[in-house]
C-alpha cells in the first residue's frame, strides 16, 4: 500500500465528535436577533425573485405586444405595395395603349 492510499484510508476512517456541540449551537441560535413579525416572516430571496419575475413577464409581454404591431404595419405595407404595383401595371398597360394609338396614329 502506498503513502497515498494509507493517508487517503486514515482521512476516510469514521471518527466520533471530539465534543457534543449541541448546547453551544443552541444557545446560539436562542441568543439571535428576533425582528418583527413582518421583517421575521417576510422572506427577501423570494419577494426578489417574484418581483425580478414579473418585471421580466411585464417586458415580455410589452416586446411582443410591439412585436405584432411591427407585424401587423409589416403586412399593410405589402398589401399597399401590391396595390400600387397593380394600379401601376394598370397605368402602364393604359400609356402602352396610348402610344400603339399614336404610332398608329402617326403613320
Amino acid at each position: 500500500m502506498t503513502d497515498f492510499e494509507r493517508d487517503l484510508q486514515r482521512a476516510l476512517q469514521r471518527r466520533e465528535p471530539e465534543r457534543d456541540l449541541t448546547p453551544q449551537i443552541m444557545q446560539r441560535i436562542g441568543a439571535a436577533p428576533k425582528h418583527g413579525w413582518f421583517l421575521g416572516s417576510f422572506h427577501w430571496r423570494q419577494a426578489i425573485a417574484a418581483a425580478a419575475a414579473v418585471v421580466v413577464l411585464a417586458t415580455g409581454i410589452d416586446r411582443y405586444r410591439e412585436y405584432r404591431k411591427e407585424q401587423e404595419a409589416k403586412q399593410q405595407l405589402i398589401l399597399a405595395l401590391q396595390i400600387t404595383g397593380r394600379k401601376l401595371a394598370v397605368v402602364q398597360a393604359k400609356i402602352d395603349e396610348l402610344n400603339r394609338r399614336s404610332i398608329g396614329h402617326d403613320r
